[in-house]
């Protein structure tokens, strides 16, 4: 497939990635609430709410199969999905097992990301999801230093940020799409 062709299914899916963002952001927001809750909570619902994320993640690739990058969307969303569902499953094995189960999970899509990123480094939102990716690292680096958490800085909250940027990245990708679609081309 060449890039124009791959240019032109964004612009016809771009509701697809604006759905993906408003889900990513909406996944985010209730993972950073989550310090409220108690420790049992907080693993569950994160883990819900990853997989919610690699559910719709899946479902948006398989829309834009023709995309360069949907390979690499399917298996970000795979990754959530597989992660989210072992984090649900032990609630109870220990915050640091669940700490580093979930830095895991964010240093996997980190990396997936930003070879997404390159992947389909010439249309318009790339530095959005190199940007996302290089926050999961972060995320997960932090998790992984076993810096000190407080009622501000959780599992769940630096897990909501990562799932935040990532859905104001595809949002950004969605409208950069919807204002290339309704731009005139040049003959």
């Amino acid at each position: 497939m060449q890039i124009r062709d791959s240019h032109e299914l964004l612009l016809s899916k771009w509701p697809w990635f604006l759905l993906l963002g408003v889900v990513l952001i909406l996944c985010g927001v209730l993972a950073v609430m989550l310090p409220v809750l108690s420790t049992i909570a907080v693993s569950s619902v994160l883990g819900v709410v990853l997989s919610i994320a690699g559910v719709v993640k899946i479902i948006e690739a398989l829309q834009v199969k023709e995309w360069a990058g949907s390979t690499w969307h399917l298996l970000i969303g795979a990754v959530e999905v597989v992660g989210g569902i072992l984090i649900y499953l032990n609630p109870l094995k220990g915050a640091l097992a669940v700490t580093l189960l979930i830095g895991i999970v964010f240093l996997i899509q980190g990396v997936m990301q930003i070879a997404l990123a390159f992947r389909v480094k010439p249309q318009s939102g790339w530095g959005w999801l190199l940007i996302a990716g290089l926050v999961a690292l972060g995320v997960c680096a932090a998790m992984t230093m076993k810096l000190r958490y407080t009622s501000f800085y959780t599992p769940g909250t630096m897990a909501g940020v990562a799932l935040l940027v990532g859905g104001c990245a595809y949002v950004a990708i969605a409208l950069a799409n919807r204002r290339a679609r309704r731009t005139p081309r040049p003959a």
